[in-house]
């Protein structure tokens, strides 16, 4: 129950630092990379943004709590599980934002939202956890 809390936290903090991030953005302006003046003038515009602030202070949150549920649940569970993001960053994006989203694109949301839930079904961590790393594999000669 822990992980799933955790989880949805991740997931949460993600989707509306994404919302907030894309509305902050949308106030300022588009961004031309080839005019570098422009482009340095607008990033400045950016960081002053109260909604772009408010979305990095969301996204670095759960960019910590996710950093802190890998020391305690396997990421091939982690990252399949926030995938469930999509889904709501979708429907979010469409109530709030306006955004036109397409069948084609809501098929694909719905596909990946599908292989979360398949692998929510799954153990949380494995019984026997596979070569570390930090671990060396041992010589051909041993």
């Amino acid at each position: 129950m822990r992980s799933l809390i955790v989880i949805l936290l991740i997931v949460v903090l993600n989707v509306f630092g994404d919302i907030f991030l894309s509305h902050g953005i949308h106030q300022v302006g588009e961004i031309h990379p080839l005019h570098p003046v422009s482009t340095l003038l607008i990033g400045l515009q950016m960081f002053v943004n109260p909604w772009v602030v408010l979305a990095i202070i969301l996204l670095m949150t759960g960019t910590l709590i996710y950093m802190s549920a890998l020391s305690w649940l396997d990421l091939s569970y982690i990252m399949p599980m926030t995938k469930l993001q999509h889904l709501l960053t979708g429907v979010l994006a469409w109530l709030l934002l306006s955004e036109q989203i397409s069948a084609t694109r809501w098929m694909g949301i719905l596909t990946i939202t599908l292989g979360a839930l398949l692998v929510s079904y799954s153990e949380q961590k494995n019984s026997k956890p596979g070569l570390k790393l930090s671990e060396q594999r041992p010589s051909a000669k041993e």
